[in-house]
């Protein structure tokens, strides 16, 4: 949301191609006629990523998909790196709101002209335009279009540069913040981050939760009153049965792993020997004499 301005950003997985449509609001009515509006030239996709927000949240917009045979997949509540290709997006949307209020002039009109750019320019994943991937044909645009003939694009050759860039950009990440493989099961118990802190606070909250299921580091959480909220492993910490959460070896991850890892990683000691020109100045003592 831009001061009061809602913009729905969407985003073909494949090809990369843009499209972000001002709305007036973000109750599912607003949002379902610019679906409609792109369904009816692109047809329906086999499924939508969203965040959990409005209008997503709703039971509308689930009937409205399972009514035309679309899967609804969301990500998990308050992480956005799982839907991190409109996340990248929304740099384009930012650069256009930012130039509509430097210059005063309509975000409507520099919207449409950053994601035509944006859509125009090849990308640096596909080797291709996004619109050429899209729509199977060359858009002409401001320059005059040289090769009126269809867009050649090998499939194969597409696909696995895709492939290879969400692999290597995968590793990377996983990599960059020291992922590793989900420790937490369902049955275990869990206390979450807290999203707002005071000072003084602690960095986990101490109510507990019930793992109820796990996918890819997705936890389905279940507090003592049966309610259910989604969060991913990174935002919890495991408690360890018999303590209490206050304890320093109640949660799982914290002082003893750092201990254990400080003892494996210490290096060999070695022998140190006194400098060549202190030895003059070293007195052997005999042991059997007395004072």
């Amino acid at each position: 949301m831009f001061g009061g301005i809602s913009i729905l950003v969407i985003i073909d997985y494949r090809s990369r191609y843009l499209i972000a449509r001002p709305v007036r609001s973000t109750n599912f009515e607003c949002s379902r006629k610019i679906l409609e509006e792109v369904f009816e030239k692109e047809g329906y996709p086999k499924s939508i990523k969203s965040d959990n927000g409005p209008p997503f949240n709703g039971t509308e917009y689930k009937e409205y998909c399972a009514e035309r045979g679309i899967a609804t997949i969301f990500s998990t509540p308050l992480f956005p790196q799982q839907n991190g290709m409109v996340e990248s997006a929304m740099k384009v949307v930012n650069k256009a709101m930012i130039a509509a209020s430097s210059n005063k002039t309509n975000y409507i009109d520099e919207l449409c002209e950053a994601v035509h750019a944006y859509n125009a320019g090849a990308h640096s994943i596909t080797k291709l335009p996004p619109e050429e991937i899209m729509l199977g044909r060359k858009i002409k645009r401001g320059l005059p279009l040289l090769d009126h003939r269809r867009a050649i694009i090998d499939d194969e050759l597409l696909n696995n540069r895709d492939r290879k860039a969400k692999l290597d950009g995968k590793l990377r990440e996983d990599s960059r913040r020291g992922a590793r493989k989900c420790r937490v099961k369902p049955g275990d118990t869990v206390i979450i981050q807290r999203q707002v802190r005071s000072k003084g606070q602690s960095r986990f909250s101490s109510k507990r939760y019930e793992v109820t299921d796990e996918n890819n580091g997705s936890l389905v959480l279940k507090d003592s009153d049966g309610q259910t909220i989604k969060r991913h492993v990174s935002q919890t910490r495991k408690i360890l049965h018999g303590l209490e959460p206050d304890t320093p070896r109640a949660i799982e991850g914290e002082i003893p792993k750092i201990v254990e890892e400080s003892c494996l990683n210490r290096r060999g000691e070695r022998t140190r020997n006194a400098p060549e020109y202190l030895k003059q100045c070293v007195r052997s003592i005999d042991k059997n004499t007395t004072s």
